[in-house]
Formats: structure tokens, C-alpha cells, sequence
């Protein structure tokens, strides 16, 4: 998969991937003007623009049998433009901060990043079901 110097390979390591969107930063702040003014209930503002990044469920190595997480990530080609704004006006955002979300400019190197940082639990993984504790009936409850 070869980008183009316009778009950035954006990694998804949550398990259903996850919607970005964008807003109007100036729309934004005139409505908060106007909600401190009293100004009426606020509709839910409407983004600028949105992209929906794939999961890691949709890496091409993942099984729904097995249902194995780690080292995967969904893959998804975003305007580096876009990429570059959402970034700047989401810095907090958990799911990038941890290293949940990130990108790179070529699909080679995010297939190395994840390489690099698959190893490490996203805590998204499901539970291992062989080595679930066992719940039940103890000997002193028994008697």
C-alpha cells in the first residue's frame, strides 16, 4: 500500500477503530460565547470533517477464532492536512498520548512502528479464557 506525500498512514490499535473529527475552532468558541451568555440549549456542534480509522480487527492478520489483539492494528490512509489539524487540536486525547493511535508517513515505516510498539498491551486485549480464575466452590464452603 504506497501513500503519497499528501496522506499519513494512521495505526488503530483499538479494537473497533475509532471516528476523528474535526470542528471549526472559531464556531466553536462562539458557542461557548453563547452558552455563557445564556443564550439557549446547544445542539451538538457538527465537524468540519471526519475520518473513520479501522480497528485492530481489521489488521489482515486477526481471526475472529482466535480473537488475538496484540501486535495488531488496523491500517488506515489519512490526509496528512487532516491528520496534522486533528493533532493539534486534540494533544490530550488518551488514545494518542498512549500510543493507542499514531501515524507515519509510509506504510513501510508504520508496519515497522507497529513492529517497534506491538508487543506492548494496549489493555483492550480480551482475557485469555484458560487462564480465567476459577469462581466456585471452595472445600469450606462445601461443608
Amino acid at each position: 500500500m504506497a501513500t503519497s506525500n499528501n496522506t499519513v498512514t494512521v495505526l488503530c490499535r483499538m479494537p473497533s477503530g475509532l471516528v476523528l473529527d474535526l470542528y471549526d475552532e472559531t464556531a466553536l468558541a462562539a458557542r461557548a460565547a453563547d452558552a455563557r451568555r445564556g443564550h439557549g440549549a446547544m445542539a451538538a456542534p457538527v465537524p468540519r470533517a471526519s475520518v473513520r480509522l479501522a480497528g485492530a480487527r481489521r489488521d489482515p492478520r486477526y481471526h475472529p477464532r482466535d480473537n488475538r489483539l496484540l501486535g495488531m492494528a488496523g491500517r488506515t490512509e489519512v490526509p496528512a492536512d487532516f491528520w496534522a489539524a486533528w493533532c493539534a487540536q486534540n494533544p490530550d486525547f488518551a488514545p494518542l498520548r498512549h500510543g493507542l493511535i499514531a501515524a507515519e508517513r509510509t506504510a513501510e515505516r508504520a508496519a515497522s512502528w507497529l513492529r517497534e510498539h506491538g508487543g506492548t498491551r494496549t489493555g483492550l486485549e480480551p482475557l485469555d479464557p484458560d487462564a480465567l480464575p476459577v469462581v466456585g466452590v471452595t472445600r469450606r464452603d462445601a461443608a
